[in-house]
């Protein structure tokens, strides 16, 4: 139960951690003071893209996670019942929180 409640959880850890390294990269790109999105104190456009674009879409960590959430449900959710309506959660919440995280932050 608590693997299937962790992997429930993680994906929306996992979107808060990255969303908030990115804001404190652009916000102390741009002094946190300036509420104009194109104040950068970068010198080049390299830099200037690497704090500004997303991160690498690791598709192999999504796909363990969907296996790892099946394994765990099919091996112990007869004993376990609860286990599939908890997995069913975990891989509702992983699609939600990877197409959003795929449409605004990749």
């Amino acid at each position: 139960m608590e693997t299937m409640i962790f992997n429930a959880i993680y994906p929306i850890l996992e979107f808060a951690g990255y969303w908030a390294i990115r804001y404190w990269f652009r916000c102390t790109d741009r002094s946190c003071c300036s509420w104009d999105k194109y104040d950068t104190k970068k010198r080049s456009i390299n830099a200037y893209i690497d704090i500004y674009v997303g991160p690498i879409y690791a598709m192999h960590y999504k796909y363990s996670t969907m296996l790892n959430v099946a394994f765990v449900t099919m091996m112990f959710g007869f004993g376990i019942p609860l286990l599939f309506p908890l997995a069913a959660f975990a891989l509702w919440f992983l699609f939600l929180v990877e197409k959003t995280m795929l449409y605004y932050s990749y």
